[in-house]
């Protein structure tokens, strides 16, 4: 599992790159595009996650004898404590994000509901969440203004709910628990907010509100806001954060800016650019790669293979199992792209993939020719 995201970490980085270059390209033009840039960055990121499988298995069985356990272990050791530092991290940020929801569901239970808005006292800016039945949700004081000045602020909520903000935002959030130590999703988590942001004030602003009135809102909360509930304003798409008022009080009083949404021809550039860096960083890196049986494809044979090893530690605990890798065998008889497609213990994840990769096959053929060819290698860890 930590070799896939790895891997997948690595490949991503072109694509948020180009994400971040493309939307930096276009700074001054339309909010809901770059907005729609960065979704599509991170959906691809989310696809090179997905394992590909291949057909053809080479089954091992796995003796447990202690002959270079030790030599294994050690190398190993530190290793094994990677997935487990990932595993902890990601778990923080997922129960974070599970605890933001508790804390908006609360607050919803205990506001008011007038005007077809849910009111309460708990909170200090407007926000929204929810996706089947989306939640807006205004502090008591709003409810004091004139009804014009409150329209907006219900307005620019509403806009997000009509945009999926919350629901492209709590998946920005997801990936960055998978993703935590990559700084290049952090930033694109950010921004996708950020311009989730600027696309909702454009929203309002293209409905003939005037900018100077717009922005008089947005001020007339950040006075008010204090914070709230950290939790859920995490969670929730919130009007104002204090971080980047400056920059969108700046863009909204821009007369430059274009506040249209995206055309359809702009969304299908973004898709086509997608998949146009997909395709080449996903599993097989745009290589033709065959399988057995595929063409007259004859199957790679191994003619030199290193014996994975319990660890002290995965023999103590009585771990046994099967281990399933996906490999590419090339044409010079080596294994590459592996990646650990069913896991049984970090450790011997970790000793399973490093044997592989000194494996030496007779490659597969096409047409009497070595060809790449992908396979499937099941090692199977028992207990004498």
């Amino acid at each position: 599992m930590i070799t896939l995201i790895a891997t997948a970490a690595l490949k991503g980085t072109a694509v948020l790159g180009a994400a971040w270059i493309a939307t930096g390209l276009l700074r001054r033009g339309s909010a809901d595009l770059r907005h729609k840039i960065w979704v599509a960055a991170l959906i691809a990121l989310a696809a090179l996650t997905i394992p590909i499988a291949p057909p053809q298995t080479l089954r091992i069985a796995i003796d447990t004898s202690t002959a270079g356990m030790k030599a294994v272990a050690v190398s190993t050791r530190s290793v094994s404590v990677l997935p487990m530092v990932w595993a902890a991290i990601a778990t923080l940020l997922f129960m974070r994000w599970g605890a933001g929801i508790l804390r908006l569901h609360r607050i919803t239970r205990g506001s008011r509901l007038e005007g077809g808005v849910h009111v309460s006292d708990a909170i200090q800016t407007p926000m929204t969440w929810g996706v089947i039945r989306p939640v807006i949700l205004v502090p008591a004081y709003v409810m004091d203004w004139a009804s014009q000045k409150r329209e907006i602020v219900i307005r620019h909520e509403q806009s997000h709910i009509d945009r999926h903000d919350w629901l492209l935002q709590s998946f920005a959030q997801l990936m960055t628990a998978v993703f935590w130590f990559h700084p290049l999703v952090w930033l694109a988590s950010a921004q996708l907010r950020r311009e989730a942001e600027h696309a909702a004030d454009d929203v309002i602003l293209a409905a003939g509100i005037e900018a100077s009135d717009y922005a008089d809102r947005l001020m007339a909360v950040a006075r008010q806001f204090q914070g709230g509930s950290p939790v859920a304003a995490i969670t929730a798409v919130t009007m104002v954060r204090q971080p980047a008022l400056a920059s969108r009080i700046s863009a909204i009083l821009d007369s430059g800016r274009t506040r249209a949404r995206a055309s359809v021809g702009a969304r299908l550039g973004v898709v086509l650019a997608a998949v146009a860096l997909l395709v080449p960083l996903s599993a097989f890196q745009n290589r033709t790669v065959y399988r057995v049986g595929q063409d007259g494809v004859t199957a790679p044979k191994v003619i030199y293979k290193v014996q994975p090893q319990y660890t002290p530690e995965a023999k103590e605990a009585k771990i046994q199992g099967t281990i399933k890798i996906a490999a590419i065998v090339n044409s010079f008889g080596q294994a590459d792209n592996i990646q650990v497609i069913q896991s049984l213990d970090p450790a011997l994840d970790a000793i399973s993939v490093a044997a592989v990769s000194e494996w030496l096959f007779q490659p597969g053929t096409k047409d009497e020719q070595p060809v790449d060819v992908a396979v499937s290698i099941e090692i199977n860890f028992k207990l004498l």
